[in-house]
């Protein structure tokens, strides 16, 4: 199979996980919002960004050094155990320590965030998932690294997120609103992992005494440390905005702000689609030198994401209001944060897999000072505008981050690795993007008078239509044929 080919068939793969897993989210959202109020809503996310901003620490950037080194030594079996090994190991270790961290300080964590005594159970009652989450994603990179991406997928983006809201509903219905508020995290990463535990072996080849005697890899640990810290500053960012929101407002501030931010999610969900089964190639033909090639693959993948993402940054910024309606009529104030969220989502989407190249090809302490450098603006805009300007402020402060640090990135590909990601077939979707938008804009009074799920599916519908009609009398690419015979043969082969 060719490499765009490898690419396509991850990346479509992770891609429809990841909407499987955002749509169930929404679900969730939906079920706390309705179920357990606003105010449940925005203790879930205060806790969500304490515990996944602890998980980072635990994961400790062993996931980047496994892509990079498992990638590396796909010929050599014996060097690849060897890795894998070392860093399933390490992974345990601190992860328990992260979570009696989180046990012993969830009291200063919930003052902080003004969130009361509900806050401090829930941070207590989700540090017990952090082994379990950081064990499946540690061992969802190794099976990632040998090619197969699918039980990474299977596991963090269709059935954790399944378990979450069935458990849930059922604690919901059997033993109240508080125990369906506190336990289904915990409940749902334990089982979890115990899925994704044994195909390990089968995938990347582990024998069971692997992990007991695998050697410290020093090489492994000197490539981590700085993602480590380029993971925690990007996951701090990714959630400084609730964060800081309940900082300075409360929770129920954040749990109106949340819905828009889960809808944008849609949009992100594309970067790690496509990033994580570009990153292995990147991390390959950079190290085989194979410079054309490379740039090949960069333009190839920042062409599909963009692709990908334009018919619904189109919907979320034409028709913001009646798609946060979805979730009541309350959460339509936050339409022009949906708005902002989408914008800052489609700059992640053009220019975001520069990020992955850069990391893949080496720079990781350059990837660090990016990470720092966007930190800190985002908190000192976030502390600018978020007593001006509310969740407005918030959003605001994303997008500009967003802007000059994609800005930053492009540049910097530019410099050290003599590429960028634009190409004359990368105007297609932004041709055929207007196409779709007119549609929309012409036919939106008319639209905005149908009841909600009719306004959503024919406008959707008939977006797309237009898009991709328009795709294909621009004329695909190579590679797109290529896949859409191949997509063919398997189907017709299916039947």
């Amino acid at each position: 199979m060719s490499r765009s080919l490898s690419i396509a068939a991850g990346a479509g793969f992770s891609f429809g996980g990841y909407i499987i897993g955002q749509v169930v989210r929404f679900i969730f959202s939906l079920v706390v919002a309705r179920l357990l109020g606003a105010d449940a809503l925005g203790t879930y996310a205060l806790a969500m960004a304490v515990i996944q901003i602890a998980e980072v620490a635990a994961i400790a950037g062993l996931d980047s050094a496994l892509l990079r080194f498992a990638g590396m030594h796909r010929t050599d079996l014996v060097r690849r155990r060897r890795v894998i090994g070392f860093v399933l190991k390490a992974g345990f270790i601190l992860s328990i320590a992260v979570m009696l961290l989180l046990e012993l300080f969830a009291g200063s964590f919930a003052g902080m965030l003004n969130g009361g005594r509900m806050l401090q159970l829930a941070i207590t009652c989700y540090a017990a998932a952090v082994p379990f989450n950081a064990a499946t994603m540690l061992y969802g990179h190794a099976m990632q690294a040998t090619g197969r991406i699918e039980p990474k997928i299977i596991a963090t983006q269709v059935l954790s997120p399944v378990l979450l809201l069935s458990f849930t509903l059922l604690l919901n219905a059997f033993s109240g609103r508080e125990s369906a508020l506190l336990f289904p995290f915990a409940l749902s990463a334990a089982v979890t992992f115990f899925w994704i535990r044994p195909r390990l072996r089968d995938i990347a080849g582990m024998e069971p005494g692997d992990l007991r005697s695998a050697p410290v890899e020093l090489p492994v640990l000197s490539y981590a440390m700085p993602f480590l810290l380029v993971s925690l500053l990007s996951m701090t960012a990714h959630w400084l905005d609730i964060v800081m929101l309940g900082m300075l407002t409360d929770p129920g501030t954040v749990g109106l702000y949340h819905p828009a931010a889960r809808t944008a999610g849609l949009i992100r969900a594309v970067m790690p689609a496509f990033a994580g089964m570009a990153a292995p190639i990147f991390a390959e033909l950079h190290a085989a030198g194979s410079r054309v090639e490379l740039e090949r693959m960069y333009r190839l993948v920042t062409r599909w994401m963009v692709t990908v993402v334009v018919p619904p940054v189109l919907l979320f910024l034409l028709f913001p209001a009646p798609v946060l309606s979805v979730f009541g009529v309350h959460f339509t104030k936050a339409a022009f944060v949906l708005g902002l969220l989408t914008a800052g989502a489609f700059l992640q989407a053009l220019f975001g897999i520069s990020a992955t190249l850069l990391a893949m090809a080496g720079h990781s302490r350059l990837s660090l000072l990016n990470a720092l450098s966007a930190l800190i603006m985002q908190a000192s805009l976030n502390l600018l505008l978020i007593p001006r300007m509310g969740i407005e402020g918030a959003a605001v402060a994303g997008l500009v981050v967003f802007g000059v640090l994609a800005l930053t990135r492009l540049i910097e590909v530019r410099r050290l690795l003599g590429m960028h990601p634009f190409s004359r077939s990368l105007l297609k979707p932004f041709v055929a993007g207007s196409a779709a938008a007119l549609l929309l804009f012409i036919f939106r009074g008319w639209l905005l008078m149908l009841p909600l799920p009719a306004f959503l599916a024919i406008a959707a519908g008939a977006a797309i239509a237009v898009y991709i009609g328009v795709l294909l009398i621009l004329g695909l690419e190579e590679e797109d044929r290529e896949i859409i015979l191949r997509a063919g043969f398997i189907i017709g082969r299916g039947r």
